[in-house]
């Protein structure tokens, strides 16, 4: 699943990338995101499929469990949240005052609860919620079959739509208020792509064998999926939806590009390595980029707020693809030396979540 987490972590630098160049109103900007905002859904698919699969080798009572995961996460998180959080005086609008040092403090408290820090430290909130439950998460599907695994995924898909319809078109009252504010970092937001992981893991040797099987109807699959949401994502533009509004991730309308997109993703990643050599270069180099995946993803925002910062006028002087493919590829290079450089020193564990 390596070249699966590598894939899904270059698409996250995109779509931040893409964000980050264009306005909100932008109708092909959002058209791209709405393709690339698969990304969030494939990281929990992948925690929940990782998780479990290692259970099954080597089970682990909750208490045992929770010691060996949530440090690896909860440390980082912490980290970086102070880092990005005085990464947000740094970049403060013009005219707006420095704070003072207690008021930093009690705005890096807040960012820790919410996962508010910087746009995409929710990840690692809500992959710590995810941690608490799965235990029991994959006790209660090691007892059922593959018909309760079947009825678990459908009301899970249930859950999912009814709580996107809520966060999408929230109730005017204090709940829809909650929601709005924190919604998208709750679980619940994501329910259904850990199950759906988990219950992969389960089943792994068949899902392989179909996988391959059918992988020229799951490329056709993926082409036509693509091109229904970007068809009802014009339509809704045209009826005066706006562009942002019509690729919100939380459209229900989403979940079935999020699925395929996942599916697309790992059938792509077993064809590819598929006739790779153990200990080639090709897996050293893969190896390579895994390891310092995680680094990468937490660092990527502030290396992308720099060469922002550098380029001052530039970007919204040139406003072309050559300008994103600068900032993209200026990203990665920036991101994988931040986190090269963050797993050689001795306090990594609380940079990259490895020691």
């Amino acid at each position: 699943m390596d070249l699966f987490r590598l894939l899904t972590f270059a698409c996250v630098i995109g779509v931040h990338v893409l964000s980050a160049t264009t306005t909100i109103d932008n109708v092909g900007s959002n058209a791209g995101q709405l393709l690339l905002h698969f990304t969030r859904e494939a990281f929990f698919t992948l925690t929940g499929f990782v998780l479990t699969f290692q259970a099954l080798r080597r089970p682990q009572r909750p208490l045992p469990f929770w010691r060996r995961r949530i440090p690896l996460v909860l440390t980082p998180y912490l980290t970086w949240t102070v880092l990005y959080s005085l990464l947000a005086v740094w970049t403060r609008p013009p005219g707006m005052p420095e704070p003072t040092v207690s008021q930093e403090l009690v705005t890096m408290g807040w960012n820790a609860l919410e996962g508010t820090a910087w746009y995409h430290l929710y990840f690692l909130l809500v992959t710590l919620q995810l941690y608490l439950v799965f235990p029991a998460l994959v006790a209660g599907l090691r007892r059922l079959g593959r018909v309760g695994h079947g009825v678990v995924l459908g009301v899970a898909l249930v859950a999912q739509v009814v709580v996107c319809e809520l966060l999408i078109d929230p109730p005017a009252n204090g709940f829809g208020a909650f929601l709005v504010a924190h919604g998208f970092v709750l679980l619940p937001a994501y329910l259904l792509y850990p199950v759906v992981g988990a219950v992969a893991a389960l089943h792994l040797d068949q899902l392989q064998a179909l996988v391959l099987r059918f992988r020229w109807w799951i490329a056709g699959l993926v082409v036509v999926t693509i091109t229904l949401a970007e068809l009802l994502y014009v339509r809704a533009v045209g009826t005066g939806t706006v562009p942002s509004m019509a690729a919100a991730v939380f459209q229900p309308t989403t979940i079935a590009w999020f699925l395929v997109a996942v599916l697309g993703l790992y059938a792509l990643s077993l064809v590819v390595t598929a006739g790779w050599r153990p200990g080639g270069p090709a897996r050293r180099v893969l190896a390579y980029a895994s390891d310092r995946s995680f680094g990468i993803f937490l660092a990527h925002p502030l290396v992308l707020a720099g060469l922002l910062s550098i380029a001052g006028g530039w970007v919204d002087a040139v406003g072309s693809g050559l300008t994103l493919v600068a900032l993209y590829l200026g990203t990665v290079v920036g991101s994988v030396l931040v986190a090269d450089v963050a797993r050689r020193l001795p306090w990594s564990a609380a940079l990259t979540g490895r020691a």
